[in-house]
């Protein structure tokens, strides 16, 4: 089978078809988690969408290994699957009695279908029929063999100008049991912040090379903005309006939820708010069965500004946009009401967002000025360690870790 992504390509979370939506990729029965299996061990996930449609199409999925960087790996599908590549998505079901007709997908693996080899980056490609060259959509997971014990620590950044809005990392990596004869080149580690990509800390080296033992305990490299705890948005009821919604009206053939204007917070005081950093939570108040009952709605965004930003434009990040800063999640100004604005279509649920600004010439996003940033916010982060010994052609991940800015380190 060809690559699912031509080499040089970044293998991203995206649905190339627009009558997908609500993708969601997580451990079996666990909605909130991160995407990543243990190696050998017995463990599932879970993807699912919907398409906004009332057929059935006949979808077949695949996997591919990717190196550290996400782009396609080196090896041959037959070295790191076991098992058929190439299987239909045969679990689906129409909604029922919502405004907007759809198919919700349902797929488990790995599964008697196949089984996964090697440790590592992947995607998992869904397509209709066999036209793998023109997926519908592409989601990243990963797998893990935990040879290494990941110590990670989050703490107000040492500079005393930057303490007040920064977070800082500092890891400590032990491998009594596993060998790395030359660390600055076999071993590279990522850093994420709430499921985001823009932001994310690459390719990072050890500071300090010990007896088994690596130190990543850098003084500005390691720094993320703290940011604010995330807004939210209630639309489990289209019958009744939550506290930020100011109207909801049905024109054909969406209800439209107009939501209250958003404040810049940037001049605020941090204050401490329960959030799912980001994620959301498909949910119905009134039905039994948000998977095909929810409805899809038109949210119309506000956030007044009095005059436009330039040098680059405000997206909507989270769960609900995909983290992806793209023509869907960005914000246009109206010039008229002095106010940003963006209309985004979603299921009803539970969201957490933002509102970043990207400058056209950054690869990442900066959330301080809608947001404001605190060093004490509740963040979560999580820490990835790739080996690729002399060798070896392909990069495994040896250890994962995940910490709160907050509460203690969890596997």
């Amino acid at each position: 089978m060809a690559p699912l992504c031509s080499f040089g390509q970044v293998a991203t979370n995206k649905a190339f078809n627009t009558n997908i939506r609500t993708v969601q990729l997580h451990k079996e029965g666990w909605a909130h988690s991160y995407p990543i299996l243990t190696l050998n061990k017995n463990e599932n996930l879970e993807l699912s969408f919907d398409e906004l449609d009332s057929d059935t199409k006949s979808y077949n999925y695949s996997i591919e290994l990717c190196d550290a960087n996400w782009e396609p790996s080196l090896l041959m599908e037959s070295e790191y699957i076991i098992g058929n590549n190439q299987n239909p998505v045969l679990d689906y079901q129409f909604s029922f009695n919502t405004s907007i007709d759809y198919v919700h997908y349902n797929l488990k693996f790995p599964n008697d279908d196949f089984k996964i080899r090697y440790s590592g980056n992947y995607i998992i490609k869904i397509y209709e029929d066999f036209d793998v060259e023109h997926p519908v959509l592409t989601w990243r997971f990963m797998v893990v063999e935990q040879r290494v014990d990941i110590f990670p620590q989050v703490k107000y950044a040492v500079n005393a100008e930057l303490r007040k809005a920064m977070q800082e990392i500092s890891v400590t990596v032990q491998h009594p049991n596993f060998g790395i004869s030359n660390p600055l080149q076999e071993v590279k580690m990522t850093i994420m912040q709430n499921q985001r990509s823009d932001n994310a800390l690459e390719n990072i080296q050890p500071q300090f090379i010990k007896n088994n033992e690596l130190v990543y305990n850098y003084n500005r490299e390691l720094m993320f903005e703290g940011g604010n705890e995330y807004r939210w948005l209630d639309i489990r009821s289209i019958r009744f309006q939550s506290d930020r919604i100011k109207d909801i009206t049905f024109h054909d053939p969406f209800y439209h939820v107009e939501m209250v204007p958003d404040p810049i917070l940037y001049d605020a005081s941090y204050f401490f708010r329960n959030d799912f950093n980001g994620r959301y939570v498909v949910e119905v108040q009134e039905d039994r069965d948000p998977e095909l009952e929810a409805d899809y709605v038109m949210v119309h965004f506000n956030l007044p500004r009095s005059e436009p930003m330039v040098g680059g434009d405000i997206y909507v990040i989270g769960g609900l946009s995909n983290w992806e800063m793209n023509e869907n999640s960005k914000m246009t100004y109206n010039f008229m009401t002095k106010t940003y604005e963006l209309r985004m279509m979603l299921k009803q649920g539970f969201y957490n967002y933002m509102f970043a600004y990207k400058a056209n010439d950054s690869r990442s996003a900066t959330v301080a000025p809608f947001e404001g940033s605190h060093g004490q916010t509740e963040n979560d982060y999580l820490i990835i360690m790739y080996y690729r010994g002399i060798g070896d052609n392909y990069d495994r991940i040896v250890g994962i870790r995940q910490t709160n800015s907050l509460k203690p380190t969890v596997n």
